[in-house]
């Protein structure tokens, strides 16, 4: 609902915004339209830059992609990541010193360190005395 909101807010400023004059509408069409051809035709006129930003973006992809395959791995794994190194596509092994040894459990029961003090709220306010009438 909020989203909406400030949608509805900012396309009202936009508007708002916009001129009244035909002179300056036509005028900002204009601009708007030449800003749009030359963002399209960017690459025509600067080969080079987009060369590099080409490379650059799949660099970003390449390591984008190793960031989310190790994440995904160490969830899955239960965030014990494999010390041998695992090929892609198997389950990660577990520490050779670690192998059959079993985790020692919590106890799920409740530990009960609280004292009753620390139950009980601290400041309950003024009692106001209530006499009848």
């Amino acid at each position: 609902m909020m989203f909406l909101i400030r949608v509805a807010f900012w396309l009202g400023l936009v508007v708002l915004l916009l001129p009244t004059d035909e002179r300056q509408q036509a005028r900002l069409y204009n601009t708007a339209l030449a800003t749009v051809e030359r963002a399209t035709t960017f690459c025509e006129r600067n080969a080079q830059a987009c060369t590099v930003a080409a490379q650059l973006w799949a660099t970003f992809l390449k390591k984008a992609e190793f960031g989310a395959r190790m994440a995904v791995d160490l969830m899955s794994s239960g965030g014990h990541p494999d010390v041998e190194g695992s090929q892609r596509g198997q389950p990660p092994r577990s520490p050779a010193h670690t192998r059959g040894k079993a985790e020692p459990k919590l106890p799920a029961t409740n530990r009960g360190t609280l004292m009753p003090t620390d139950l009980t709220p601290a400041w309950r306010g003024a009692q106001i005395q209530r006499t009848g009438l």
